[in-house]
């Protein structure tokens, strides 16, 4: 097996690099076949040396406060809202916006050296009418717009306990619509609440408008996303990560995760997550190879090219990263051994595609098939501990036949599957992640505080 980049124990740790592994490192002589590839883009390690003053962020915290946000669920968002708030730099800007069925600018995007205003605000808000969600998300995007050449990153935050009822109400548009705003600049990550907010239409926002998503099936389970996505924002090494795949003729690649993709001169480009020091963004590639030759050099696979920007908009610089793999005989192939990283992120993949069969399951009622998919998906996965904690947790929501937690549960888990960031180091068992980044940890349920609450802090509105 042959890279041109240097192996994981000898690149320096202060510089990005991408590194290609095969599911097993020889091809089999004689025939055609199928060959799993793990693409692993990783950003350096955070040295004081190398860290710096990153550029201001611009964030635009949009809340629902129609009727059924009322009480502990508003309350927590406006704690949760003050949480970033707090958080923010002197020369950040944020903004802050009210939707029901109106929609109203409470603080336009401002410096936040004045935390008071933005406190206030947040105090003075309290439970309305319907859900024009639309309205409020386009309020806090627009808003940020005017100023996104001044930002290292322009976010709307959007929280939301519901469905879009009041304005335009179309997912597919609305997603459409974050999407255009995240080729402006303006990106979009969302926070459901409980069990009746519109799943689909959350996820769909944030993929399109590049950001994330999360959800809390209670108030209290609100606190630990929001401090995930600070955690990352925090942290981020890169941004719009783009990755091109090139194979040779003959050699077929397919994305296994599901990531976007875009078209960039009419040629494929896989949309990555921002990337945060010391992490890793990771893709599978699935290569459908033709009869390799026998008794040459090492065939050529897979070429894999990247491009990113820093904070401050500047490029940059991935090695290109190339995999070529020898032709060995069927005895000697069948010997070799799985990579256990690859095997890992594989089955994450797979158990992710069943908890969306598992999903429409639910939606149909159909009991018996998920108790079928998780028995299926509890035997194949049993090796991976936190992909069976997973398993095990929504078997349980299956047996007290709940469709809307089993719903976003698995929806939410296997996108997590699916896009998650990755520790470099990180090891197939389950250790305790208390210490470990936020956005780096790999949850048992998506929707429930498993490590923390948030602090006992004061109320919205009550100061600093």
């Amino acid at each position: 097996m042959t890279h041109d980049n240097p192996p994981a124990s000898s690149a320096a740790t202060s510089a990005p690099r991408i590194l290609l592994t095969p599911l097993k490192s020889a091809l089999v002589a004689g025939h055609a076949q199928r060959l799993q590839v793990l693409v692993r883009i990783q950003a350096p390690d955070a040295e004081p040396a190398l860290a710096k003053e990153r550029p201001p962020y611009h964030l635009a915290l949009v809340i629902d406060r129609s009727g059924s946000m009322s009480g502990e669920p508003l309350h927590e968002a406006k704690r949760c809202a003050a949480h970033i708030i707090d958080r923010l730099k002197p020369d950040d800007r944020a903004a802050l916006v009210q939707f029901d069925d109106h929609v109203r600018v409470l603080v336009p995007v401002q410096p936040v050296a004045d935390r008071q205003v933005l406190r206030r605000a947040l105090d003075a808000i309290h439970e309305g009418g319907m859900t024009n969600l639309h309205g409020g998300w386009e309020a806090g995007g627009r808003d940020l717009l005017e100023f996104v050449g001044q930002a290292g990153l322009s976010r709307v935050i959007l929280l939301s306990d519901g469905n879009a009822n009041q304005g335009l109400t179309d997912p597919a548009r609305i997603a459409e619509l974050c999407g255009q705003f995240a080729d402006r600049g303006v990106t979009t990550s969302t926070y459901g609440l409980g069990r009746d907010f519109n799943e689909d239409l959350m996820v769909a926002m944030a993929k399109a408008g590049q950001g994330n998503h999360y959800y809390g099936e209670t108030a209290r389970d609100l606190f630990e996303p929001f401090a995930e996505e600070f955690d990352l924002l925090s942290n981020l090494y890169a941004r719009k990560l783009r990755l091109t795949l090139g194979t040779p003729d003959g050699v077929q690649a397919t994305l296994l995760n599901d990531y976007a993709v875009e078209d960039l001169r009419g040629f494929p480009v896989a949309r990555l997550p921002d990337l945060a020091w010391g992490a890793e963004a990771w893709a599978l590639v699935q290569l459908d190879l033709p009869v390799p030759p026998e008794g040459q050099d090492p065939m050529p696979l897979l070429q894999v090219e990247l491009t990113a920007s820093d904070l401050d908009g500047h490029p940059i610089a991935f090695p290109e990263a190339r995999l070529k793999l020898p032709a060995l005989p069927t005895r000697v192939w069948e010997a070799l051994l799985p990579d256990p990283l690859v095997l890992q992120r594989l089955h994450e993949l797979e158990a992710g595609k069943l908890l969306e069969q598992a999903r429409s399951a639910a939606r149909r009622g159909d009991w018996q098939a998920i108790e079928g998919l998780l028995k299926e998906a509890r035997q194949r996965f049993a090796d991976n501990p936190w992909v069976r904690q997973v398993l095990e947790g929504l078997a349980e929501l299956a047996r007290q036949r709940d469709a809307a937690r089993f719903g976003k549960e698995a929806v939410y888990s296997s996108r997590r599957m699916n896009t998650r960031l990755a520790a470099k180091d990180e090891a197939s068992y389950l250790s305790d992640e208390a210490d470990v980044p936020a956005f780096l940890r790999r949850k048992q349920a998506q929707g429930r505080a498993q490590f923390r609450k948030g602090p006992e802090d004061k109320p919205p509105g009550k100061g600093e």
